[in-house]
């Protein structure tokens, strides 16, 4: 395992999101982060890790990022 994947597996196994809110072991992000994310975004969360979940939470990472950038 990468030390990315590493890390992956401990944010899903973890009770926070990147936000700082709480979130249920086994999601990706808390309800409020999952909620803005566009619905095939949200989808591709389900990938399975080495199928393209990695690269499915990079994207909804950054789509997170640029809306808190852009102050939504």
């Amino acid at each position: 395992m990468t030390e990315e994947t590493v890390r992956l597996v401990a944010e899903l196994r973890g009770d926070q999101c990147r936000c700082g809110k709480g979130k249920p072991s086994g999601r990706t992000f808390c309800r409020t982060c999952y909620g803005q994310l566009p619905p095939a975004l949200r989808r591709s969360l389900y990938k399975l890790l080495g199928e393209g979940y990695i690269e499915a939470y990079a994207a909804a990472v950054e789509y997170l990022e640029d809306l808190k950038r852009l102050g939504v």
